[in-house]
């Protein structure tokens, strides 16, 4: 064995290690387990006992599970979608002759750095009945808009959802921000002396070469949106009536009944949406990177 092949396993060997341990492991052992009726309430000798398919049939004539399962879906989609245009669009103004565009780049960026539970302080209090917002809209005349926005059922989720794109909106903007640098400057004096519009430089030149980092937006906020816990479980902890329950927070409920295998199941659920929709939109993305 040569010294070359013997350097590569040297570093090969250990990674692997590491990512089955870390990665692979844990959700072989999360599958497993949502076939047992592990638990901690029964008071028996055996930790648990397999059950087969069992919980998921149980999970499955939950009359609310179709409706959490379409939220979380919907809550994915739509933050998905407002970060990107909303990102992308902060992108092109902070990329122009904008003097203070580093400072501005600053603001937008800091709510992404900040713990989901000081955010979740913070608009718990500004959305409240006698909060600023409320009482913002009031002072322009909008009393009849005035209303407890966390924990009225019919504006909850958008609220939530809304606090959500505000707080990663910058991240993505950055990564369009480092997108748009990459662009040669070159395309762009090309297509002004064929007589371009800013428009079609957009549509033309500016896009196709942002597929990579749309790509990468994409997949990271469908991600984040379909696995959602913090910023709801802070904000509303699901309620009210359900209408913010999210996938994650009823496991974290079926979590705190002590009812592990169950809670296992549902994590089975949550992997596999995710899991379907992530290759979806990497399929999609990988196939418009590549015309």
């Amino acid at each position: 064995m040569t010294k070359k092949r013997i350097y590569h396993w040297g570093f090969t060997v250990p990674a692997l290690t590491f990512y089955i341990l870390f990665f692979i492991l844990p959700v072989v052992l999360n599958f497993y387990y949502s076939l047992t009726d592990w638990n901690a309430i029964k008071i028996t000798n055996e930790v648990s006992n397999f059950i087969g398919l069992r919980n998921f049939r149980k999970i499955f004539t939950v009359r609310e599970l179709s409706g959490v399962i379409t939220r979380t879906i919907l809550f994915g989609f739509v933050t998905t979608v407002f970060k990107n245009l909303i990102g992308f669009f902060l992108a092109l103004i902070f990329s122009g002759k904008l003097k203070s565009k580093n400072a501005l780049r600053a603001v937008f960026f800091l709510p992404s750095m900040l713990p989901p539970l000081i955010i979740g302080l913070i608009f718990g209090s500004l959305l409240m009945t006698n909060g600023f917002f409320n009482r913002l809209l009031a002072g322009i005349g909008l009393e009849s808009l005035v209303k407890p926005w966390l924990t009225t059922k019919s504006t909850a989720f958008g609220a939530v959802a809304a606090v959500e794109i505000w707080r990663q909106t910058g991240f993505n903007m950055v990564i369009y921000i480092a997108g748009l640098q990459l662009i040669d400057k070159t395309y762009y004096e090309a297509a002004s002396i064929d007589g371009a519009s800013a428009w079609q430089k957009l549509i033309y030149v500016t896009l196709p070469r942002m597929l990579p980092a749309i790509s990468i937006n994409l997949l990271l906020n469908l991600s984040q949106g379909l696995k959602a816990f913090d910023i709801v479980y802070v904000l509303t902890g699901g309620g009210p009536s359900g209408s913010t329950e999210l996938i994650n927070t009823m496991v974290f409920k079926e979590f705190g009944k002590k009812l592990y295998g169950m809670s296992a199941a549902y994590g089975v659920i949550m992997f596999l949406i995710t899991a379907v929709f992530g290759l979806a939109a990497l399929l999609l993305t990988g196939r418009q990177t590549d015309e």
